[in-house]
């Protein structure tokens, strides 16, 4: 295989710590495969609406090939659709909504830790100075 050929992926997006939880790891690796293959994202790097249809593209049965040609398709998607992952359209597609996935941010946890820094000890973090009374 060239590296022509093999997938390429973006870090735009992590799934919920929600998802991860509720999810199967096979589960849990399409809905990752799909908020990073570029494959599967739209050109502003949005997850795309797959199709249920395998003579259309790009389609969920593709989505979960990809992730590992073991899985049943049908079992994987009753799973996402039964934990409500995602969302089947009308039209037959299928939509994976976005509480499922958050924006990855890679030094989310030096921030919080910065933020706490600006507490003192012994000041109530939730009153301001002109609160005194």
């Amino acid at each position: 295989m060239n590296s022509s050929s093999q997938p390429k992926f973006v870090c735009r997006w992590e799934p919920t710590e929600l998802a991860s939880t509720i999810l199967s790891s096979p589960s849990r690796e399409v809905v990752r495969h799909w908020i990073s293959a570029l494959g599967f994202l739209d050109e502003n790097l949005h997850p795309v609406l797959l199709s249920m249809n395998h003579l259309k593209e790009p389609s969920f049965s593709q989505l979960v090939q990809a992730v590992n040609p073991g899985l049943s398709s049908s079992v994987v998607l009753n799973e996402l659709l039964r934990k409500g992952v995602v969302e089947q359209l009308d039209s037959g597609q299928i939509l994976l909504r976005r509480s499922t996935y958050i924006q990855d941010v890679p030094s989310f946890e030096v921030s919080p830790g910065i933020r706490r820094q600006k507490h003192r000890p012994g000041e109530n973090a939730g009153r301001r100075y002109s609160d005194d009374t």
